[in-house]
């Protein structure tokens, strides 16, 4: 898929902006706060409903504006989308083909798109917490009925620690033989957590190993294990009704230890993501060009492995992306990039000097306080778009 036009308004730094995109690599080009990280967000804003930089919405909205709007024209294996987001102090309002997007799960099957932000240098090293909250975003355009089962294992898993304290804490009504029911609806709904995760990572494993072996020329070998007592992690394919049953001797074994910290101790919601590099965890050998690189290589694995599922390549965002890479790193991944085919690619960057020098099938923009200058390798002789709309030199 790839984004043939997109419109802004009252958009963060953008009042008004009318863009039509090319297939290949896009590169935008400018300072720091000049709005090119603006409008990656605006992109994936627009195909995820949701911001990689903020929680609070309301920043997106221009400061002078009460609302802001996105528009844009999608392209896929089912024809053309266009895309219509209204953005104000009450939410949001999603339009596909004039068609009014109630719920977010209706959304996720019409477009997608995978963002690296710098952001997400903190993954390997991070929370187990948050590696789990972005491998479960990870499936979900695989499985939008995915993010159903999280909020109802979610809601179980309240109610079940809520009846641990209760009985650890001997309240009325609070018994050990309640337990029993609570165990059942927990083992079903992470059952189908524990299978997606592992599946995933089962898919993606390959991908993520030949991808980093080609970004760092064949220096280091990475690979990625979903860790889980209940899923060891030397397993491939995983029946079903197996895991349930290992689900469920866990929890009787963890009965007693549950009772006295009040809390469930066993479950998906414990589990982990884990990298290794050459043997070891990752966490503990990376230096901070192999994260880099490791990240790069897991986005441009989720590229490869939604192409593998749906048929198409989602559109590829990359922020700020050669700002710690080597040039020999640098031109690896855009090698990797026209290797790969992708369909449509949006790269940041500071200065021209620091962009790898293949030419084939790229586009320029050029971004300074709002206003884009499209161009291919300097500002002469072209139009410009910006605030004003489109101008005629």
């Amino acid at each position: 898929m790839f984004l043939k036009e997109l419109r802004l308004r009252n958009f963060r730094n953008y009042f008004e902006l009318s863009l039509v995109f090319k297939r290949g690599i896009n590169i935008l080009i400018g300072e720091n706060a000049q709005g090119k990280t603006n409008l990656l967000e605006a992109i994936h804003f627009i195909n995820t409903l949701q911001s990689f930089r903020t929680q609070d919405e309301k920043n997106l909205i221009n400061t002078s504006a009460r609302e802001a709007v996105i528009s844009a024209a999608v392209e896929g294996g089912c024809g053309t989308k266009n895309i219509s987001l209204f953005l104000d102090d009450k939410g949001k309002r999603v339009k596909v083909n004039n068609r009014k997007i109630s719920r977010a799960s209706e959304f996720l099957s019409e477009t997608h798109v995978i963002t690296f932000s710098p952001d997400d240098l903190f993954l390997i090293k991070d929370q187990p917490s948050e590696r789990r909250r972005y491998f479960d975003r990870a499936i979900l355009p695989h499985a939008p009925s995915y993010l159903k089962t999280i909020n109802r294992y979610d809601k179980i898993l309240q109610q079940r620690n809520h009846l641990l304290r209760d009985i650890r804490d001997r309240k009325k009504g609070a018994e050990k033989g309640l337990l029993a029911a609570w165990d059942d609806q927990l083992i079903e709904e992470g059952a189908r957590l524990l299978l997606k995760r592992h599946n995933f990572v089962e898919e993606i494993r390959p991908f993520l190993e030949g991808i980093f072996k080609e970004l760092s020329r064949g220096q280091k070998m990475l690979s990625i294990f979903y860790n889980s007592p209940i899923i060891p992690a030397a397993e491939g394919a995983v029946d079903a009704d197996a895991v349930k049953k290992r689900f469920q001797d866990a929890l009787q074994g963890a009965r007693e230890e549950e009772l006295r910290h009040g809390h469930t101790l066993i479950g998906p919601h414990r589990d982990d993501f884990q990298f290794i590099l050459d043997d070891y965890d990752a966490k503990a050998t990376f230096s901070q060009g192999q994260h880099r690189l490791a990240i790069l290589a897991l986005k441009l694995s989720e590229t490869a492995l939604y192409k593998q599922i749906s048929g198409e390549y989602p559109i590829l965002l990359l922020d700020d992306v050669f700002s710690e890479l080597d040039e020999e790193r640098g031109e690896a991944l855009i090698e990797q990039i026209i290797n790969m085919d992708i369909e449509q690619v949006f790269i940041t960057a500071a200065k021209k000097e620091g962009i790898p020098s293949q030419k084939a099938g790229r586009s320029l923009y050029w971004i300074k306080e709002g206003v884009i200058t499209e161009g291919y390798e300097d500002r002469r002789e072209q139009g410009e778009i910006g605030i004003e709309g489109r101008k005629e030199n």
